[in-house]
């Protein structure tokens, strides 16, 4: 009997080695995976952004927000840190961690909409924070998003499914690149409304805020103004129809106003711009698609410019 507890406490030993030796070897993978977004991730913890603005946002930034047009209206150096399904909990760490890695930004241009102001905890692809996982600011987060700690601090456990582990492995192996520019992607897809008539059918489209994340934003503007952060919050784009059908919509405008005045900062409210009537502007009710993103992005930048809403001023790079 002893002696198998003792055969029984080396395998454990043994196995729990090769857990955490598996889980070095797929973040080391990963850091040669740059599709997906993880390219953004990998250039923040790199160190490599030396930029005068970041964007801040879901895929709604990501999609509609072309750093080079901003780059070449506003001679700054600028970079999307928009990320697919990405509340404003998460985008905040973001914003943390890239401060923690790369040198203050003079601007931040904050994309605001019906999901920003809450904290989903379904749907979250957990995988994407996968290698990342040892950053105490992102499992924070993570933690708050409904992750166990079991997913949190056992190795391997925040690799839930087959294809973020053959992921990493590939990694190892061979290198991968992003079709993204600056973090930014634009989206080749034609107009497709059968998602927008399905939740319209249901009477889904609600504006969902939470009291907890609205102090969290309240408390990111108050730190932006406290270091000099030049701060435009932006209501980018939506198919009018979404718009117009989501429920107790003006909560999230009216909160948007008050942040304007309390921090005196720009509101940009792009929600009746002409793009919005016209589908061909689109490929789903809340993106716009490659042909709108670069016209709404020259108009954003234009209007930035002509409004003298960016104070250039300060210490700043040309971009590359």
């Amino acid at each position: 009997m002893k002696q198998f507890l003792i055969k029984l406490s080396i395998y454990g030993i043994l196995l729990v080695i090769g857990a955490f030796v598996l889980e070095f070897i797929l973040e080391k993978g990963h850091r040669n995976y740059r599709t997906e977004g993880f390219s953004t991730w990998h250039d923040i913890f790199d160190s490599k952004m030396n930029t005068d603005a970041i964007i801040l946002g879901n895929s709604r930034a990501w999609c509609h927000i072309n750093p080079e047009t901003l780059d070449s209206v506003l001679h700054i150096n600028s970079y999307n840190l928009g990320m697919d399904w990405t509340p404003f909990g998460m985008q905040y760490v973001m914003f943390k961690v890239f401060e923690k890695y790369n040198r203050k930004p003079n601007l931040v241009i904050q994309n605001v909409d019906f999901v920003t102001l809450y904290r989903p905890v379904e749907n979250i692809n957990k995988s994407m924070f996968a290698p990342y996982i040892h950053e105490d600011l992102i499992k924070n987060e993570l933690r708050k998003m409904g992750m166990s700690e079991v997913e949190l601090n056992i190795p391997l456990f925040q690799y839930p499914e087959y294809q973020p582990i053959m992921r990493g492995l590939k990694g190892l192996i061979s290198h991968s690149s992003d079709d993204r520019y600056k973090g930014y992607q634009g989206k080749e897809v034609t107009w497709d409304g059968s998602a927008l008539e399905k939740k319209l059918s249901q009477d889904s489209l609600i504006s969902i805020i939470e009291p907890e994340i609205v102090e969290l934003f309240d408390s990111f503007l108050n730190e932006c103004k406290e270091k000099e952060i030049q701060v435009i919050l932006v209501f980018t784009p939506m198919y009018y129809k979404a718009t117009e059908f989501t429920k107790d919509k003006e909560q999230l405008f009216n909160l948007c106003h008050s942040f304007a005045e309390k921090y005196n900062i720009p509101f940009l409210d792009y929600s009746h711009d002409p793009l919005c009537y016209d589908t061909v502007y689109f490929f789903n009710a809340q993106h716009l698609n490659k042909k709108g993103a670069e016209l709404f992005s020259l108009k954003l930048a234009n209007d930035i410019k002509e409004q003298n809403l960016y104070k250039s001023g300060d210490c700043g790079s040309s971009p590359p």
